[in-house]
């Protein structure tokens, strides 16, 4: 299970890195509209999560290396993602009741809402993204995350990453194959992302 989930991951980080390939500088740096991301900080924002949730893995298989429980429960106040619209300082009012409701929404569902944006969300902190990076940086990054990751879990193959599992209240409760599909859909709608940056009318020529 967790090898598919990786090999989605790598297919889903192809896809970003055929996006980028034939695209210039100026094209890669072409914001459309203030507060916006351009194509290149959403490849960054990608790599910045990605190793947010390595980071998250690496603990878990740390507690479990150590004989401990290997469950980790986050606040809004660790990790702030959350609700757009959601403002920062009634964010642990709705702690509960979104972890209570997260264990109830079957995972198609919330699948389906992390691929297709019908509830903007914003990022944590860590992931965002830093503007202006050079195209080769990005690529690179981009490919040695991947490697990162699937080399961590390779190191620790003898784990059931099925009990090693991680709860944010928005997020709900995931074991680490659920990770990973998770970033591969989140993957996904930043790629959709990419695409209506490069329909927008003055996106630059190639």
């Amino acid at each position: 299970m967790v090898g598919e989930r990786l090999n989605e991951l790598a297919a889903a980080r192809a896809k970003t890195s055929a996006i980028l390939a034939p695209l210039s500088q100026t094209q890669l740096d072409f914001s459309p509209g203030p507060r916006r991301w351009s194509i290149g900080e959403i490849a960054d924002h990608l790599m910045l999560a990605e190793a947010l949730y390595r980071e998250e893995i690496a603990r878990l298989v740390g507690l479990a290396r150590a004989g401990r429980r290997a469950y980790l429960k986050h606040s809004f106040a660790e990790i702030n993602v959350a609700p757009l619209y959601l403002p920062t300082a009634v964010l642990s009012a709705f702690e509960v009741p979104l972890s209570i409701m997260g264990r109830f929404v079957p995972g198609a569902v919330v699948n389906f809402m992390t691929e297709i944006p019908l509830i903007p969300t914003r990022n944590p902190d860590r992931t965002t993204p830093r503007a202006g990076r050079r195209s080769v940086e990005l690529h690179a990054d981009l490919a040695r995350s991947v490697q990162q990751t699937r080399a961590l879990i390779a190191a620790n193959a003898d784990l059931d990453f099925s009990r090693l599992v991680s709860e944010h209240p928005l997020t709900g409760a995931n074991d680490v194959p659920a990770i990973l599909a998770f970033l591969t859909l989140h993957e996904r709608r930043h790629q959709g992302q990419m695409a209506r940056v490069s329909a927008d009318p003055r996106f630059p020529q190639g």
